[in-house]
């Protein structure tokens, strides 16, 4: 096996385990906002009990970006890195331009909280393609 196929390999099994922590992450997320009502009759006990483990998920969510960011190439870490950067600028510009246009009462519409994510995310893999294409 070839150094550059060794390292692709490598780069393949970290974003195979930041995409099974993704899934985890988002599985505990909605079983925290929905199951506590749907299966556990709205109990406050098993509510902080799902959003500690969704916490916990989500750090090892966070751990497993930065293992993967340890062993990539250089070329690589910045482009997840640049990737990073849109994906938290966007949310947050986005965000807060939107919670202070609400608050100026400029929007009638409430979108909810849960779009800035989404928005970061779509934004993140944007940029990870992007970036990915450039420097091909």
């Amino acid at each position: 096996m070839t150094t550059q196929n060794a390292a692709v390999r490598r780069e393949l099994r970290g974003t195979g385990m930041i995409a099974l922590w993704t899934i985890a992450w988002v599985a505990t997320l909605a079983l925290a906002m929905f199951g506590t009502d749907l299966f556990f009759g709205g109990s406050p006990v098993v509510g902080w009990i799902l959003v500690g483990i969704n916490l916990a998920v989500g750090l090892g969510w966070i751990v497993a970006h930065a293992r993967f960011l340890h062993k990539v190439d250089d070329l690589q870490r910045k482009v997840v890195t640049d990737a990073l950067a849109v994906g938290l600028g966007v949310g947050v510009v986005g965000g807060l331009a939107y919670a202070v246009a609400a608050n100026l009462g400029l929007i009638s519409f409430d979108f909810g909280p849960a779009v800035f994510p989404v928005l970061a995310a779509v934004s993140y893999i944007v940029a990870t393609v992007v970036g990915n294409l450039r420097y091909r």
